[in-house]
């Protein structure tokens, strides 16, 4: 192949709706195709491609802004589909989910999620296919449960698409094993380009003391968790330390859960998960929610940003309660009643006052500067950078310390950019 493009569908100058196409003469490779949403809840789509110019779509892992978007490729046939086993089990779940909650503005529905999951081959990591012009292989990217960046080979050129990774380890994932790769070009994800995480103990320490202080206060703890992997990050903190306080666990993240039981090879500390979902409460109905936060304890519920299911039923209930604690671990996206409260002390559109103390604590999943520095300068042949799901102002400080440190050209494109290799 003499030449090629990389054509960025989504993700473009901005976190999620993730979609990169790699174009040759001889096919195409689509590597996610995401959806993000809007303040009111609307899905925001990746450029439009056809499905039948792709060879194949290669989805890296089951956050919606990775997959949201795929069942619109199969809603008439559709391209080979390639991912790991435990990503196409938990898209299924999640992708359901999105429909119940959004689907009038979806055009496609469940027997079309059901139609794609089926066409599905299941890869392990490290196991190389061919299609037109193409080699690829998954390997672990560390981000959650069965994740995958892809390292692809396209005759002369080798691209590594990174996907969300990280190397830092945690629970439930060992890092990224992406050390010595050769790769001419790295797309790479830039969401945290312009910060760095505090050390992982250091944030698990403090969150379990602060989880302490309330309990012995006679107060109850609220942690509103992501579905996928950060609520299960969380079960396993406090498994390990194996504090003696009634825990409650409530949402999709005992559904998240029990399909990561059934897939003990993804997992690096299973016995705590195991643990975890043996001694702690789960919450099955209502009699149980209601019991949740009558007595000091701790609650893990779904939704994490607040938007939604039990987390803001428990929300209302905890919040006028200086005892009580609202303790946020994950991502607080803009307009979100997380953010809300993390800015104002009020959650504004449920016209909540919060008395209740309030933390947010930095167990991010995504690679942070310092990370992506280490893994670019132990890679070989690197010829170009592609910073991918990142917002403007982090890119720019993290392209010039690339540049200042390697010397490689480092491009942001915007959403519906080429570029050629």
């Amino acid at each position: 192949m003499s030449s090629g493009n990389i054509r960025v569908l989504g993700s473009g100058r901005e976190v999620g709706r993730a979609a990169i196409l790699v174009e040759s003469s001889g096919g195409s490779i689509l590597l996610d195709y995401g959806v993000n949403f809007d303040e009111r809840d609307n899905p925001i789509f990746p450029e439009h491609v056809r499905p039948r110019d792709l060879s194949a779509l290669i989805l890296t892992h089951s956050h919606l802004d990775h997959v949201g978007a795929a069942p619109m490729l199969y809603i008439s046939s559709g391209p080979p589909l390639y991912a790991t086993s435990l990503t196409l089990d938990v898209s299924r779940l999640l992708l359901y989910d999105m429909i119940k909650l959004s689907g009038p503005n979806l055009p496609f529905d469940e027997s079309i999620v059901a139609e794609m999951i089926a066409r599905g081959t299941h890869l392990n990591y490290g196991e190389i296919v061919e299609v037109s012009d193409f080699k690829f292989k998954l390997l672990p990217s560390g981000h959650i449960p069965g994740s995958a960046s892809v390292l692809i080979e396209a005759r002369d050129k080798t691209i590594l698409y990174t996907s969300d990774v990280n190397v830092m380890e945690t629970k439930l994932m060992r890092p990224a094993e992406l050390r010595d790769l050769e790769a001419n070009i790295v797309i790479i994800e830039s969401t945290y380009g312009s910060t760095n995480h505090p050390p992982r103990v250091e944030t698990e320490s403090r969150f379990y003391e602060s989880i302490r202080e309330v309990v012995e206060g006679n107060g109850v703890v609220l942690i509103p968790a992501f579905s996928v992997s950060r609520g299960q990050e969380i079960l396993c903190i406090l498994a390990e330390r194996d504090p003696g306080w009634p825990i409650w666990v409530d949402g999709m993240i005992r559904d998240v859960a029990e399909l990561y039981l059934q897939n003990p090879g993804y997992i690096r500390m299973y016995g705590l998960l195991v643990k975890a979902m043996r001694e702690f409460n789960i919450v099955r109905g209502w009699h149980d929610r209601k019991m949740a936060y009558k007595e000091s304890g701790v609650i893990i519920a779904s939704s994490g940003m607040l938007k939604g299911g039990p987390s803001l039923y428990y929300l209302r209930k905890i919040a006028d309660n200086p005892r009580n604690a609202l303790f946020l671990v994950s991502f607080q996206g803009r307009g979100t009643p997380g953010r809300q409260i993390l800015e104002t002390g009020f959650a504004l559109q449920e016209e909540i006052p919060i008395r209740a103390r309030v933390e947010w604590f930095d167990f991010s999943s995504h690679i942070d500067q310092r990370g992506i520095l280490e893994l670019l300068k132990n890679m070989k042949n690197i010829e170009k950078v592609i910073l991918v799901h990142g917002v403007p102002k982090a890119q720019s400080i993290l392209a010039s310390k690339i540049t200042e440190e390697f010397g490689f050209e480092v491009l942001n494109p915007g959403v519906g950019e080429s570029i050629s290799f």
